[in-house]
Order: structure tokens, then sequence, then C-alpha cells
């Protein structure tokens, strides 16, 4: 699971990245996928911050 996680994580920074760099999108379309990977980036950090090894109390 957490595997997946930090693979979403990778791909939703790249997607980023490309989108905001290298893709020529105007207006809405580029708001619009500039929303959804950023929903993805913070979902999948959210999701390996619940999943994440606990310290066990003493």
């Amino acid at each position: 699971m957490r595997f997946l996680l930090w693979l979403l994580l990778a791909a939703a920074v790249l997607g980023n990245i490309y989108i905001n760099t290298f893709a020529h999108l105007a207006g809405a379309t580029h708001i619009a996928a500039s929303v959804c990977s950023g929903v993805a980036v913070l979902g999948s950090a959210i999701g390996l911050w619940l999943t994440r090894p606990r310290a066990e109390a003493r």
C-alpha cells in the first residue's frame, strides 16, 4: 500500500512539474490540471502520513 502511495506521490509531483513548465495550457484547463495534480500530491502525502510506522509506547 505504501509503495503505491509513494508511486502516486512521485507521479503527481512530476505531473505538476510538467503542467507548470512544459504543457502549454491556458486558463481553466491549466487551473483544472493543477488542481487535480495538487489533490493527488496532498492525498498521497496524507495517506503516507496516516500509514506511517508508529513507535511503540513504553
